[in-house]
């Protein structure tokens, strides 16, 4: 009697667990068969094109609040958050009418902040700033932390476009600029 339940019991759960991953094709991707995304979860506010992303976010334990202004002036914010969708102080700003990512990062260990400038055309950081804008780049260069920051906001840019262009279907700039 003991085994028959037990034997039950395994079956059951067998057939619960299988039973979850036999959703459609449809619903367990929004890539068709061309492998271009069809997602457009955007909605329109204050003349802004909005979505909050919660789950795929280029970014470890974080979220993206995006926001994206069309036209030639447009630009596309891309705000971390955290899990639960509570916006953070750092976020990344395409800029296409300066063709720049304008890059702020707080760390609140020291209660301190930085702007990264980073040309998109020459595919290079220009220019750090402190917290209060006062130009810091010279300082990071002498002091050896110039390199690292700059590969650093180099790999967190291409990432957002890579994360764009696969979740979306278009780069950042076209998104912006279309």
């Amino acid at each position: 009697m003991k085994k028959s339940i037990l034997l039950l019991i395994v079956v059951l759960a067998m057939g619960i667990m299988s039973g979850c991953g036999n959703k459609n094709e449809n619903e367990q991707s929004n890539v068709p068969a061309d492998n271009t995304p069809k997602e457009s979860k955007f909605e329109e506010k204050d003349g802004l094109l909005v979505y909050l992303d919660l789950k795929n976010s280029p970014f470890e334990e974080s979220g993206l609040n995006i926001s994206i202004k069309k036209g030639e002036d447009g630009y596309a914010d891309f705000v971390k958050t955290d899990l639960k969708g509570n916006e953070t102080k750092d976020y990344y700003k395409f800029d296409y009418s300066t063709n720049t990512v304008e890059k702020y990062y707080y760390v609140s260990a020291m209660g301190t902040a930085y702007y990264y400038y980073y040309d998109l055309e020459k595919d290079e950081l220009s220019k750090v700033e402190d917290g209060d804008h006062n130009d810091v780049t010279e300082k990071m260069k002498s002091s050896g932390r110039w390199d690292s920051a700059a590969e650093k906001a180099a790999e967190e840019i291409k990432s957002l476009q890579d994360y764009f262009k696969e979740k979306y279907g278009s780069t950042i700039e076209e998104a912006v600029l279309q």
